[in-house]
């Protein structure tokens, strides 16, 4: 694989994956799962005489997974800067451990429950959140990528 022409297709995919999961239902993956197959067919455009194995695949799909998490995670903290929507994603996760603490009686975990509410708590959860996001980009793309290259390999060439 010729990286200096993968890394612009997988840059631009990485960019859809992206703007894809701002928009509503973003949280599908449809619009990652496209990027995979998008920077795939993009790279086939820049290289026409490649012959991508469904692992160069999901390798280049895996590298549009990374950046559109990588401008994701810029958006989305531009969009809290700007609009200032930190306070509403703090208290709507804060009411969301409140009505797990209202529903359970066990004193452990409503003793866990409260610890989420704390700064150190919602940390965590964001942290978390943050780590679950990254491998839905990757594993996402990857597969994506895997479709494309084996789309690519049924598809004749000029």
């Amino acid at each position: 694989m010729q990286w200096s022409q993968a890394l612009p297709a997988a840059a631009t995919a990485g960019l859809v994956a992206a703007i894809s999961m701002l928009l509503p239902f973003g949280a599908l993956g449809l619009g990652i799962l496209a990027a995979g197959y998008v920077s795939v067919r993009l790279y086939q455009r820049r290289v026409p005489a490649a012959m991508l194995t469904s692992g160069m695949g999901a390798r280049l799909g895996a590298v549009s997974g990374v950046l559109g998490f990588v401008y994701f995670t810029i958006f989305t903290a531009i969009e809290v800067l700007v609009f200032h929507t930190g306070g509403e994603l703090h208290d709507a996760l804060i009411q969301a451990v409140q009505q797990s603490i209202s529903r359970t009686s066990d004193p452990q975990a409503q003793q866990a429950l409260q610890y989420l509410k704390s700064p150190p708590g919602l940390a965590l959860v964001m942290t978390m959140g943050l780590v679950l996001m990254f491998l839905l980009f990757l594993v996402f793309a990857s597969v994506g990528g895997v479709l494309g290259a084996a789309r690519l390999r049924r598809t004749p060439h000029p």
